[in-house]
């Protein structure tokens, strides 16, 4: 399996290089597509037909500089493209980044973006709610999310795999095959409260192992006592095994009690030090 269509966040973030990077190396690894969309920022409710003005009028001296910012952001990703010779489309879209990303997400293999930054946030929307989070819950694809340490430049090699038997765990194992099939270390784990004390779902956990091995993914398992936060046990054990990608699936609460509480996903969003690769 290959992913086909790669589709990444191109903006003047101090981030967007490595994402661009990391999507790149995915792209050329594959032999996929690379799309990189940059926005004006302004809601497509506002100017349904784009936001070009005619010259020297009022309307021109808002968003010309808004498409200035776009076509810049443009010229990086495609500086990155061209060096790393990955067949790759730029997309000017007049709209707002988490809205624009969600729905070119539906015509992508896997969507990347950057983790959440606090300094770079985007102000119209909530704060409970971030861009990886938004188009996540309404992408429908897959989404890699590159944190803030520098990671290589390179499709990673060793994944925790995190299983619980949910339908978004295993939308994101189905969503990682392609990189799963590559790596040279595959741990599936599980984590459970309950372990040691009580039986465990063996069959459940071969099952997925014969899954994985059906796509060529030989993987090992371990079962793993997450204690009072699953979030912060997925990370140690990711340090631990030095893992450079968690492969997990995200909100699989309700959305209104993840927003509300946040949960694992959510930690993981937000703290993760190495690519995670998440499905809702």
């Amino acid at each position: 399996m290959r992913y086909k269509t790669v589709l990444v966040h191109a903006d003047l973030s101090r981030h967007a290089p490595a994402r661009i990077e990391l999507a790149a190396a995915v792209c050329a690894e594959h032999g996929a597509h690379l799309v990189g969309a940059a926005m004006t920022g302004v809601s497509r409710e506002v100017f349904p037909k784009g936001c070009e003005a005619g010259p020297c009028t009022l309307l021109a001296g808002y968003t010309d500089p808004l498409l200035r910012t776009a076509r810049r952001a443009l010229d990086g990703f495609e500086a990155i493209a061209d060096r790393r010779g990955v067949s790759h489309e730029s997309r000017l879209v007049s709209d707002q980044a988490p809205d624009a990303l969600a729905l070119l997400a539906r015509f992508a293999d896997l969507v990347v973006l950057s983790q959440d930054d606090p300094d770079e946030s985007l102000g119209h929307l909530p704060s409970a709610m971030r861009m990886p989070d938004y188009v996540l819950v309404n992408a429908a694809r897959p989404v890699l999310v590159v944190p803030h340490t520098p990671v290589p430049p390179a499709c990673p090699r060793r994944v925790l795999l995190c299983w619980n038997g949910s339908r978004e765990a295993s939308a994101a194992m189905s969503a990682a095959i392609p990189l799963l099939q590559r790596a040279t270390q595959v741990s599936l784990t599980v984590f459970t409260p309950e372990f040691p004390n009580a039986s465990i779902d063996t069959v459940a956990i071969d099952d997925a192992l014969a899954f994985l091995g059906r796509h060529a993914v030989r993987a090992t398992h371990a079962l793993r006592d997450p204690g009072h936060d699953t979030g912060r046990a997925t990370l140690a054990l990711a340090r631990e095994q030095d893992a450079d990608l968690v492969v997990m699936g995200c909100f699989g609460h309700s959305r209104f009690q993840e927003l509300l509480l946040g949960g694992a996903s959510r930690a993981v969003l937000r703290q993760a030090p190495l690519p995670v690769l998440m499905a809702h």
